[in-house]
């Protein structure tokens, strides 16, 4: 239990986000303040991800899981940052959309280490954010 307590240490600083351990899963806590604009009305809200990684192994690899909500134009960075990253993603990688005009919700899941699905999601969030500052 030590090691997985010091590993959502550790995811939860790769993600700047605060980490819950529950029994033997692990809950990332990650906001995001979005403004949304629909119908010539603008909406700030914030959202809370659904970040999660549980079933750790001896091997170092779990069960990973996100729930993320993104603006339409931050799609293709994000997916993009996914995909370029130095850490390839693993055979075990899904990822899925429910689109909708105004926000899009991306479903992850892989079995890999929660660091490497951590730090890949990390530049994904890091790359959308760099675009809104252009």
């Amino acid at each position: 239990m030590e090691h997985l307590e010091q590993l959502a240490e550790q995811v939860g600083l790769l993600m700047n986000a605060e980490v819950e351990v529950e029994g033997r899963e692990c809950l990332i806590k990650r906001k995001r303040t979005i403004n949304i604009s629909s119908h010539n009305k603008n909406f700030i809200c914030t959202l809370d991800h659904d970040i999660s990684f549980k079933n750790l192994k001896v091997n170092g690899k779990a069960f990973n899981q996100a729930e993320i909500f993104l603006l339409p134009g931050e799609l293709a960075s994000f997916v993009n940052a996914l995909h370029q990253h130095p850490i390839p993603l693993p055979t075990s990688y899904q990822h899925r959309m429910d689109i909708n005009p105004d926000i899009i919700c991306v479903y992850l899941s892989s079995e890999e280490p929660p660091e490497d699905f951590a730090a890949r999601l990390s530049a994904a969030f890091d790359a959308i954010e760099q675009n809104s500052l252009v």
